[in-house]
């Protein structure tokens, strides 16, 4: 089965390596110094042809190749991929107490596809004119190797989940919004704030307990708080679990879940935003992205609005 799944993940390399070798002809073929070279006039810079899904995925091979790589050594690594010969569906819940993690690993799916959705509709949109279609195939490249993800856990022990599809298609979703309408980048961010725990720092990604999932909204990107004191803030709302993973019995009094409400520091708006008129440093620039995805610790306060306690059997 490890044979079938690498068999498939190579052909996904071939079709990209295909599509740069094609539309590295057509521009042999479209240059100027081209025999066959058109005579006509180019065309308003601005104005972009339909942006195919060969094209797109040309533009961001490295990026949509290394996301793919990574998933395929974290799958044989840590998710025994291939370790069963038939195919299995996992029922694993949504987001209640007996969920798997009390729901912590639906909200690891969502944000990752969220981040690999924003790094592929960002490189695209910088690589072409075309906004709109950048992030529509940006959105398929994300939710396609998402979807592929989850067929192979269905070979291992953890199988296929829907609702791990669910809220893959989520972040998807949450991302695609944020670059198409107006504006929502500005308002909204999701982020995860990490603290690692003492028995689990060494694999953060499935350090569940150490997570804290975010929704943000920025008060500097509605009009009513521009101009006011108001515009450093941020609203949260989080989500919180401990307890639920494998041999934390002896961390924890028990299992805990907890809906976090809290304020926070807008890092753009309060540091990055005054740097950024007196200087243009790529570094900046790059900070500042960085914490619209993670949470800085120090510059935030919550309290939880709702809490569910599991005692241990």
């Amino acid at each position: 089965m490890k044979s079938l799944i690498l068999l498939f993940s190579a052909l996904m390399l071939s079709i990209t390596c295909q599509a740069n070798t094609l539309f590295y002809q057509q521009g042999i073929e479209t240059s100027p110094n081209h025999k066959k070279a058109s005579k006509k006039p180019d065309h308003d810079k601005q104005t972009v042809d339909k942006l195919t899904t060969l094209d797109a995925l040309e533009k961001i091979k490295w990026e949509v190749g290394l996301v793919a790589a990574e998933a395929l050594r974290e799958g044989f690594s840590d998710w025994n991929w291939g370790s069963k010969s038939s195919f299995n569906i996992a029922h694993e819940g949504w987001l209640g107490d007996s969920a798997k993690e009390g729901g912590a690993d639906k909200f690891g799916h969502m944000y990752s596809s969220y981040l690999i959705n924003e790094i592929f509709t960002k490189q695209l949109m910088k690589k072409t004119n075309n906004k709109s279609a950048a992030a529509k195939k940006a959105a398929l490249f994300s939710s396609s190797i998402m979807f592929w993800l989850e067929v192979a856990d269905g070979f291992s022990r953890y199988g296929f989940s829907y609702q791990d599809v669910a809220f893959n298609s989520l972040g998807v979703g949450l991302s695609y919004l944020r670059n198409t309408v107006p504006q929502l980048d500005k308002k909204f961010d999701l982020r995860m704030s990490y603290k690692p725990t003492e028995h689990n720092s060494d694999r953060p990604v499935i350090d569940y307990s150490g997570h804290t999932n975010l929704f943000v909204v920025k008060l500097a990107g509605f009009n009513q708080f521009k101009s006011t004191p108001l515009k450093y803030l941020e609203l949260q709302l989080g989500y919180h679990t401990e307890g639920y993973a494998k041999g934390e019995k002896q961390y924890y009094k028990e299992k805990r879940r907890e809906v976090l409400f809290g304020v926070g520091l807008n890092l753009s708006e309060a540091v990055f935003k005054p740097i950024k008129k007196h200087t243009d440093n790529s570094f900046v620039e790059y900070a500042d992205t960085f914490f619209q995805y993670y949470q800085a610790p120090g510059i935030f306060t919550n309290e939880p609005i709702k809490v569910s306690k599991i005692p241990f059997k």
